[in-house]
């Protein structure tokens, strides 16, 4: 298709001169203003792409001349003229600007009646005279004009709305979703010529939306089960049984209202237009209230639950003109039927309440219908913000653990440059020392050294701790060690939490840095019950030194066991489908990582009802 792509503008032509050929094959009678008027209708749908100004003002000289005319034409006549009204119209809601696409809109509107009395007043379509006689016309003249009127308005505005939503999608593809107007035929037979078109509007959406295999299989299979089901319920019309209406027509409106369902979701705004089409055509060939009209209401769900907001409204509109149309429809033809328009007293009265009745029943079921609609977006909207909002409470947490884990390596950063130094700085004196003694005590040198290489050798077992040579600026001050959690425990015991220490064992093996993260496991283990324990229950810390290793280290050497046990409070946790996650707090992680730049490991998590972390750090050389 994208070869013949330049040769797009010969459409509107095209169409123009079938037309005309369709004037002159059928056979209609040649009169100078009829034929004069048909060519202004033919110029107007040919040059409706590349000149839509000159478009809408041929349409409406084609109009006038029409009106004027002083044989009336007969149907067919009526029927080319009002297809390319609709061509018309809807072309140049595609390609022309702003001012010019408003026009086209009223313009649509106004064509509506001066056509309809030409198809009543003037032409073969005519009404029952019953009813008083007003200005020389009988009411149920005036009642079929303003009928037909409605009908036409719909039809051309519903082309109208197709041709404004081309124009926004081409739009969305000129504004840089590039090959997406392709997969529109609409789309594709508008996407060039006329005047550019603004893509300011933030709501716009694809006039064709896309859809799954599976999902256009669905919606095909249900359409066809649709039309199957409609052909017995409606065989009344559509065989000629006690039908009012033709078969031919009852069949394709049945027609109609399936291509309308099938279309219902990969365009919703074509299927508003169809299904409006479909019961314009039912109204006019005089059918009744048929099975297939359920093709109304699913197509006003589908407008409200997947058309954007223009198509929205749009089915919102239709459900309250339609139950309108609908009523006044009904009510004339069931009086009509039982001569209601002969009687000017109750019957008339009758026929008023009727009316409103019907229009308040059509009302709630079409208008219950794009609610529903409305509800099942509003639902599915729903559940995609929550499925978004659990997606970023992960991210949250992954981010809010990733900041603990780099604050806890900037800290233990600055608890190993303490280290470093205090064990560089016994070294260079050991070695400064050695160096004027020894020709006066040559025996303190090997002493020297021997301290030297133990200093060394834990700075080197420090040094090993840091990863990717961490830097901080801090503040200098004293390292706590476990010789220091005694105070901690203290403080802790005032706060309301009953501590019991055990010792099994030393933890001098333990080298400087060793203790300091045994001290601050410990440290936040026991804060942790303090906050989120029970402290009417008392906490225990045991530090064991071990022999061989543990806590899934692998290396089987000594180290020092530290094990810190509380009772958990009872607490309701939210769960994802209410919308929260669990907090991920600063305790755990920061612990883990200490553990693990220390050489060891650490597990933390319930025990029962308890709540247990459990850490082994292995031994290392003091400074």
């Amino acid at each position: 298709m994208e070869r013949i792509v330049p040769y797009r503008w010969v459409l509107e032509p095209a169409l123009g001169v079938v037309l005309f050929l369709a004037w002159l094959i059928t056979g209609l009678p040649f009169e100078f203003q009829s034929a004069l008027a048909l060519t202004f209708y033919s110029a107007a749908v040919a040059i409706s792409r590349v000149l839509p100004p000159l478009s809408l003002g041929m349409l409406w000289l084609a109009v006038l001349t029409e009106a004027t005319e002083t044989v009336s034409m007969p149907m067919p006549f009526r029927v080319i003229s009002t297809v390319a009204v609709l061509i018309a119209v809807f072309s140049i809601a595609a390609h022309a600007g702003n001012v010019v696409r408003w026009l086209d809109f009223a313009s649509a509107i106004l064509i509506a009646p001066m056509l309809a009395y030409l198809f009543t007043v003037r032409g073969e379509l005519k009404f029952p005279l019953i009813g008083p006689v007003i200005g020389g016309y009988y009411t149920s003249q005036g009642v079929g004009l303003l009928l037909m009127s409605l009908l036409l308005a719909v039809t051309f505005v519903a082309g109208w709305l197709l041709g404004f939503l081309v124009a926004r999608q081409r739009a969305t593809g000129a504004a840089g979703d590039a090959g997406a107007a392709d997969h529109s035929v609409l789309v594709w037979l508008a996407s060039s010529g006329g005047t550019p078109v603004s893509a300011s509007d933030p709501n716009r959406t694809g006039l064709v939306r896309r859809l799954t295999g599976r999902q256009l299989t669905f919606d095909i299979a249900g359409a066809v089960l649709f039309a199957v089901f409609c052909l017995p319920l409606d065989s009344a019309g559509l065989f000629g049984v006690g039908g009012d209406g033709g078969a031919r027509s009852a069949i394709v409106v049945v027609i109609g209202f399936t291509v309308a369902v099938a279309v219902r979701r990969i365009s919703p705004a074509v299927a508003l237009a169809i299904a409006w089409l479909t019961a314009v055509l039912q109204m006019t060939t005089g059918h009744s209230i048929q099975f297939s009209d359920v093709g109304i209401l699913i197509v006003l769900y589908a407008t409200a639950a997947y058309g954007d907001r223009i198509v929205r409204w749009s089915g919102l509109i239709s459900a309250g003109l339609g139950a309108v149309v609908a009523a006044l429809y009904l009510s004339l033809t069931a009086a009509l039927n039982q001569s209601y328009l002969d009687l000017l007293s109750g019957a008339i009265s009758r026929l008023a309440l009727e009316f409103v009745f019907l229009v308040v029943v059509s009302v709630t079921v079409l208008g219950l219908s794009w609610v529903l609609g409305l509800l099942m977006r509003t639902w599915r909207n729903a559940r995609v913000s929550r499925r978004a909002q659990v997606v970023a409470e992960f991210d949250r947490a992954r981010a809010v653990e990733d900041v603990v884990v780099e604050q806890e390596r900037t800290r233990i950063a600055r608890d190993m440059h303490d280290v470093v130094a205090h064990s560089l700085a016994v070294v260079i004196a050991q070695a400064d020392g050695a160096r004027y003694a020894r020709h006066a005590d040559p025996d303190s040198v090997d002493e020297a050294l021997k301290t030297i290489a133990s200093t060394a050798r834990s700075a080197l077992g420090d040094v090993r701790v840091l990863l990717a040579e961490l830097r901080h600026s801090q503040p200098e001050g004293p390292q706590p060690s476990l010789d220091d959690l005694d105070r901690t425990v203290e403080q802790v015991r005032a706060a309301g939490l009953d501590v019991t220490v055990e010792r099994i064992g030393g933890y001098g093996i333990l080298g400087s840095a060793q203790q300091i993260a045994a001290y601050r496991i410990v440290q936040e283990a026991l804060t942790n019950a303090l906050r989120h324990g029970d402290t009417s229950q008392p906490a225990t810390v045991v530090l064991a030194e071990v022999a061989t290793g543990d806590g899934g280290t692998g290396d089987g050497g000594p180290g020092v066991a530290i094990t810190v046990r509380n009772t958990m409070k009872t607490v309701t946790i939210d769960t994802p489908s209410s919308g929260a996650l669990p907090r991920i707090g600063h305790g755990l992680p920061g612990m883990r990582e200490r553990a693990s730049l220390a050489g060891g490991s650490l597990a933390a998590g319930p025990a029962g009802g308890d709540f247990l972390v459990s850490a082994f750090l292995p031994a290392g050389e003091k400074a």
